[in-house]
């Protein structure tokens, strides 16, 4: 019996596959760990893709309309791709300075799939003179990961964008 087990001990044909199995865990944690962190870096490198695109795509204009906005929406939805555009939306905020005392105040916000901006005129502080504007753009985006395995919840990711109207001192909303 013990020289039996002495045999058994000595013998390693089945090493590498317990070995195999011990390890196969935290090799598989690793790499969809590895894969999650890569999609959720490309989904905020994207974000802040879109919300530049949008707050770009803003100030190009003279004035701004709901279906202007709407198209701006789509466009964002369409630079989040490959990701799922239901999670993704925007907050769009005008904020003009007073020509006499350049006193910031919010001329517009307008939203679509997101909350409004509530520190927009400390976010502008700084970004405008006397007789000026700046359009700010926060975007949002709701990360949930494929498989569940390594994040089982989502991550909110947020980016702000700030840009000043090329056309015009201030663009109006209708």
């Amino acid at each position: 019996m013990i020289a039996r087990f002495l045999t058994s001990i000595r013998d390693r044909a089945g090493n590498a596959m317990v070995e195999f199995a011990l390890l196969m865990p935290i090799l598989a944690t690793i790499f969809f760990g590895l894969f999650e962190g890569s999609q959720a870096i490309l989904a905020y490198l994207k974000l802040v893709a879109a919300t530049q695109t949008i707050a770009d795509l803003i100030t190009q204009q003279q004035s701004l309309s709901s279906t202007d906005l709407d198209n701006f929406d789509t466009a964002g939805q369409l630079v989040m791709t490959p990701f799922t555009a239901a999670s993704f939306g925007y907050a769009a905020t005008s904020v003009t300075f007073d020509i006499n005392t350049g006193t910031a105040a919010v001329a517009w916000t307008q939203t679509r799939n997101a909350n409004p901006l509530a520190n927009a005129i400390a976010l502008a502080a700084g970004y405008g003179q006397k007789g000026e504007s700046v359009v700010i753009v926060q975007g949002n985006y709701a990360y949930s990961s494929l498989f569940h395995y390594v994040l089982p919840g989502s991550i909110t990711m947020t980016q702000i964008a700030f840009s000043r109207p090329r056309l015009v001192s201030s663009i109006p909303y209708n």
